[in-house]
């Protein structure tokens, strides 16, 4: 066996740099490794890539290709017509990188255009484990595109279907909380390029990770076990749409336009409340040394140099309908923007800086087009709800990661413009339901009725076999009874979710102030549980004990708390502990892998437990525990509308604007 030592991303074109006699040894294996690199054919690549996102920079000849030629990275960056946008930045990443690699050398993709030597019909396996973020991912929709061009046969297993962050005894590598999959991808001499590779997808028992090893050797490649995956170019490498799944509309297709939510690229301009906010704007413009004013800033970084925000960065414009300042903030000396309340996660809203110079992605068409009018509906998109809600609902503005802390999603905002005037939902489809129904279908009744059927337990547990591929669908009764009834209802689920500020209805039950549960049933502070305020110190645990229903936070305590409020979740996260973590003492989050640690100034906080805090927790409690009684409506619906006639996908036709997070109008 011939064992080289080489960098496998350099180029092969190029001989090595000076080295000092004693490093010759591995100079020679480098030369020798880039002989068989640049003109060895070779028919198999088994591996473990290394996982390293923003990545940029650090791919070698495979991202800078040689001078006069085309990178090979380039044959995976979408054209601007496929409307990836921010997406493409997910390429940017080492695993990546080897599987461009590995298409390149083990079946010659892009041979000529990378290097100037003629294509050749290859013939070879590609077998990886990687993370499965560009199995459905939509930044890698080039890149899957060319895998199926380039391959005969492809299959996939899913090493995680517990998804994302699963208990540790369950993970192929205990250290990655990230699903894995193994992917092998195969090139026969002569392969027709013009059809697509056959897919198939099978996924690993749920269970400890001895359980998949020994699913891994009994399984074979012509066994029963595979299922048959998408066949369009751009698809995702996961099963295709099977049974009454495949007869709902998919969500982004309901809408015209659907974006990212707020990406601030830093933690500081986010918070509980708005006197920390200010504390820690007054710390950065006093601070006198600029070196200290930029560390404080926590600019974004590109190759260790400021990128998007930093502190001389000079914007032509603020955000539309907030307070405008422009000034860098090297020179800034005024008061802060005033912070207005942020949909930060689903149920808990803080407030943030509505300052262009501090949010590196702000997602500007979104601000403009935000009013008390304003409805967000807030879901995954790369991967699938596991419980909980299937989707949240805001009336604020919303974080990228609204929908549950992580993986990010999609925003589908109700209108395009501040004043409620132009519908985000797609004419056509109000159209066809209007003249299904026989009556006006309005847009707010489209959204409740989508609320009413998606954002509940009941549809995440019953679909999650079909969730194996992300992307919520929804299906649209043809009764317009049922529709009506799904309207009425959807409206109390918003409100809920809006906590009394969107959808309110006296008349209905609905008043314009924060929801309540009834008295027997509402959770209430007794006298001596007042979570104690300064000059106590923040508290640090947060209990339940479901036998006295009692919930603890560090001496103070709440009563009559049902225990399905306590367990509330969304897509594995508990609301509560979620929400507490971001007010307790200690508030810091584990620096994972080699991220920069946060700004200093999210060190700056209360000392102690503020009254707010207190109302907001009494205020999610009744929500919660509203949305709770709530859930066997809204299963029952379900029902009802599943037993009944359905829309057909091909009734109301169109596609979404899913690319493009500049502007919703």
């Amino acid at each position: 066996m011939k064992l080289f030592i080489t960098d496998t991303l350099g180029n092969p074109f190029v001989e090595e740099d000076w080295l000092p006699q004693v490093m010759q040894p591995v100079a020679k294996s480098r030369r020798d490794a880039n002989a068989i690199k640049k003109g060895q054919p070779i028919t198999v690549v088994i591996g473990n890539p290394p996982y390293k996102e923003k990545a940029k920079g650090r791919g070698g000849w495979i991202e800078q290709g040689s001078a006069g030629f085309q990178p090979p990275m380039a044959r995976w960056e979408a054209p601007p017509s496929w409307g990836v946008g921010a997406h493409g930045k997910h390429l940017k990443n080492l695993y990546v990188y080897f599987w461009r690699w590995a298409t390149w050398k083990v079946f010659g993709s892009g041979q000529h255009a990378a290097t100037g030597l003629p294509d050749t019909d290859e013939e070879g396996i590609i077998c990886y484990i990687t993370v499965a973020g560009f199995l459905n991912g939509p930044g890698f929709q080039k890149m899957r595109a060319d895998l199926r061009e380039s391959c005969s046969d492809i299959w996939v297993i899913d090493c995680s279907p517990e998804g994302h962050q699963p208990e540790v005894a369950t993970r192929i590598f205990q250290g990655v909380q990230q699903p894995v999959c193994i992917v092998i991808a195969a090139r026969q001499r002569g392969n027709d390029d013009k059809r697509p590779a056959r897919l198939r997808y099978r996924a690993l028992p749920e269970g400890r990770r001895e359980q998949k090893f020994e699913a891994l050797a009994a399984l074979s490649l012509d066994d029963a076990g595979w299922v048959e995956g998408a066949d369009g170019w751009r698809d995702s490498f996961l099963p295709e749409a099977t049974g009454a799944w495949a007869e709902f509309h998919e969500l982004k297709s309901i809408f015209v336009y659907n974006g990212s939510g707020v990406q601030p690229g830093r933690t500081w301009p986010i918070a509980p409340d708005k006197t920390t906010l200010e504390q820690r704007w007054q710390r950065l413009i006093r601070e006198p040394n600029d070196v200290e004013k930029e560390r404080l800033f926590h600019p974004h970084l590109r190759a260790g140099l400021p990128g998007d925000r930093h502190i001389r960065k000079q914007l032509a414009a603020g955000l539309q309908n907030q307070a405008q300042s422009l000034t860098p903030i090297i020179n800034e000396k005024n008061d802060i923007v005033p912070p207005i309340r942020y949909s930060f996660r689903t149920f808990d809203r803080q407030w943030i800086v509505p300052d262009a110079r501090l949010i590196s992605q702000p997602n500007p068409g979104m601000w403009a087009a935000h009013s008390s009018s304003q409805i967000y509906l807030t879901a995954l998109e790369r991967a699938s709800p596991s419980s909980g809600p299937a989707l949240s609902i805001a009336g604020n503005i919303p974080d990228y990661d609204h929908y549950k802390g992580s993986f990010g999603g999609r925003v589908y905002p109700l209108w395009r413009d501040a004043a409620a005037t132009q519908s985000n939902i797609r004419p056509t489809v109000l159209a066809a339901l209007s003249e299904t129904y026989g009556i006006e279908v309005v847009p707010e009744d489209v959204l409740a009725s989508i609320a009413a059927l998606l954002a509940h337990p009941a549809y995440t547990a019953r679909f999650q076999r079909d969730l194996v591929q992300p992307g919520l669908r929804l299906p649209l009764t043809a009764d317009a009874t049922l529709f009506a009834e799904a309207a009425a209802l959807g409206r109390e689920v918003i409100w809920l979710h809006a906590y009394g500020e969107r959808f309110a209805d006296p008349a209905a039950g609905r008043p314009k102030t924060p929801p309540r549960l009834p008295p027997e049933q509402a959770p209430r502070i007794p006298a001596g549980g007042a979570i104690p305020m300064a000059p106590a110190p923040l508290p640090e645990e947060m209990a339940y004990d479901p036998a006295t229903r009692r919930l603890t936070i560090g001496d103070g305590f709440v009563d009559n708390v049902m225990p399905e409020i306590f367990a509330y979740e969304v897509s594995g996260k508990p609301v509560l502990r979620q929400w507490f973590s971001y007010r307790r003492r200690d508030r810091t989050r584990p620096v994972i892998g080699d991220r920069r640690p946060p700004s200093p100034l999210d060190a700056i906080q209360p000392e102690s437990w503020l009254p707010e805090y207190t109302t907001d927790l009494m205020n999610m409690l009744h929500v919660l525990g509203r949305l709770v009684l709530l859930e066997d409506r809204q299963a029952a619906l379900l029902q009802k509308v599943l037993d009944g006639m359905l829309i057909p996908v091909e009734r109301l036709g169109g596609s979404a604007d899913d690319g493009d997070d500049s502007s919703p109008a």
